[in-house]
């Protein structure tokens, strides 16, 4: 029963401090906003500023296993090549040690669980304010600190009931790295440690309660972190499963720069702990409080080290690393199936934020498609018989695909809404919902023309030549309103109203002065009564095409 209520207790106090790391780590990305976006951005510098990107983005998301995943499906989308990917991995190694000096520093030298549940209440109570969003998110942040310190005292509190359990000391005592054996073993637990709980941060802060408490010595604590290092690969290698090719190499270069970076500190694991021991002040291996707090710092430092050392041994070589992937992991890019989400296929479920870009490269995949259907309705007015059946059949296909997208993009969307973001990435999204109702219905006219035309290639009617070069001046006409709405979905201008209702309207004017011509074709019997109402709807559906494309472009602007 005792067994029973300390796997509990345990349970709990690590539920405790995960809850407040996942709290902290979206007011942060709500606070950092639209800057936490512009530094991932410029991971498609060089190695260096890719880096340095990893390390500042898992700063501010405090987990490297979210942003490795958040690799893999930027990789997916195309927006980080093999290389960039690898270079921000390395920089969140390096950033997830941020977490392990947080809580070395303030959990232990600091009795900051006195104020965590204070902090807890301001912070509660900042987001009430209702004038200032900033107390909202600064309140979030608060929060997430207080529940994380208090869940680490919780399991300070819970920890020690471990030396009444014989056969868990007799556990602990085979992990010291003094053996070969126990090296092995101690970072096998710390690999097997960090996949239950699947948090290298939660893991780390198991192993500085346990160090603190004076349970594990120093180098033990440092076998179980290299573990660590090993194990936090394991989200990574799950989220790339069913991923394209360079997502599955990014999430293999995750695991073998954290299995091959063990090597070298294995081979000089008790020197590396004794330039530690330099470096840091306090002695790890005494007696006492001390003694047990000092493990805490020695800790980070090494954790901090070992990951440096790894980068700073891996950067150089990033080309030939990225070759012995590919070597490892041949094939080429597989095509993407119409109908499923590219931009979206991994979950960005630990920085919403950041999921932004992806779903603004999905909108702008659909405007894609919608501009595409435009110009293969230019095509098919030129080509006659088989041909221009062909196109007519693909326009469907299309459209269906615009139909699919609409509903799982709107879905996604629709998720993130629920309190995840930061006021103007909300904002944002609503904005980018809006967009792929218009676009959605985009692709219906585009659907609709296909049927005017195929009934046409039918033999139901006929359009003379000056009906037939009318309606290729209109679709190019929408073809140009499309090309421009679309460009402004990743690149949206300061004020780009003017320029679309100039081309809306010069879209409206032809539609208006092709009307009358045409109905006085009707007058003079140039063409029959069926193709009158038949070209009138094919003129309605082009300038259709444009008022959603108009739509689009308020969006763009936050108009919508």
């Amino acid at each position: 029963m005792e067994k029973i209520s300390f796997a509990l207790n345990l349970l709990g106090a690590l539920g405790v401090f995960l809850y407040g790391l996942k709290v902290m780590s979206e007011g942060l990305q709500k606070l950092a906003g639209t800057r936490l976006r512009q530094v991932l951005a410029k991971a498609t510098g060089n190695r260096f500023s890719a880096t340095f990107s990893g390390f500042l983005v898992t700063c501010a998301v405090q987990s490297s296993s979210a942003t490795t995943v958040m690799v893999v499906g930027f990789c997916s989308a195309g927006l980080l090549t093999l290389g960039q990917s690898l270079g921000v991995i390395f920089g969140a190694n390096i950033g997830t040690t941020t977490t392990a000096w947080l809580v070395s520093l303030l959990g232990f030298k600091v009795k900051i669980a006195k104020f965590a549940l204070p902090i807890i209440g301001i912070g509660f109570f900042s987001q009430f304010i209702k004038k200032w969003r900033m107390p909202h998110r600064i309140g979030e942040v608060l929060v997430g600190f207080g529940l994380l310190f208090l869940g680490l005292s919780l399991l300070k509190t819970t920890i020690p009931n471990v030396k009444e359990a014989p056969e868990m000391l007799q556990l602990i005592s085979k992990f010291s790295p003094d053996t070969l054996f126990g090296f092995f073993y101690a970072v096998i637990a710390g690999s097997l440690m960090t996949i239950v709980v699947q948090s290298s941060s939660a893991a780390m802060a198991i192993t500085l309660t346990a160090a603190a408490q004076g349970l594990i010595d120093f180098p033990t604590a440092a076998a179980l972190a290299i573990g660590q290092n090993i194990g936090t690969t394991c989200t990574a290698l799950l989220a790339a499963i069913g991923a394209p090719l360079i997502a599955r190499r990014a999430a293999l270069g995750h695991f073998l720069f954290n299995v091959l970076g063990v090597i070298p500190v294995i081979l000089v694991f008790v020197p590396f702990l004794a330039v530690v021991d330099s470096l840091m002040p306090g002695n790890p291996y005494g007696t006492g409080i001390a003694a047990n707090i000092a493990v805490t710092t020695h800790l980070a430092l090494f954790h901090s080290m070992f990951n440096i050392l790894n980068t700073v041994l891996f950067l150089p070589f990033i080309k030939q690393f990225e070759g012995l992937i590919v070597k490892m992991m041949p094939g080429s890019r597989e095509k993407a199936n119409e109908h499923e989400l590219v931009y979206l296929s991994t979950p960005f479920s630990a920085t919403p934020e950041l999921s932004i870009i992806a779903a603004q490269k999905e909108v702008d995949r659909l405007a894609g498609i919608c501009l595409k259907m435009s110009e293969k309705i230019i095509k098919a007015l030129g080509l006659k018989g088989e041909e221009r059946k062909v196109l007519l059949e693909e326009l469907k296909d299309d459209e269906e695909t615009t139909d699919i997208l609409e509903h799982k993009i709107t879905q996604y969307l629709a998720n993130l809404t629920h309190g995840h973001l930061s006021t103007p990435a909300n904002k944002q999204v609503l904005s980018m919902l809006s967009m792929i109702n218009d676009l959605e219905r985009i692709g219906d006219h585009g659907e609709k023309v296909s049927v005017l035309l195929q009934r046409e290639t039918d033999g139901s009617y006929s359009f003379s030549k000056e009906a037939w070069k009318e309606l290729d001046e209109i679709a190019s006409e929408a073809r140009g309103v499309l090309k421009n709405m679309k460009r402004l979905i990743m690149h949206p201008q300061e004020d780009p109203l003017p320029k679309a209702k100039e081309l809306e309207y010069a879209l409206n004017d032809m539609r208006s002065k092709f009307r009358k011509a045409h109905l006085g074709r009707l007058a003079e019997g140039k063409c029959s009564a069926l193709a009158g109402v038949v070209f009138s709807d094919l003129l309605t559906s082009f300038e259709k095409m444009g008022d959603h494309a108009f739509n689009v472009v308020e969006a763009t602007a936050g108009v919508k």
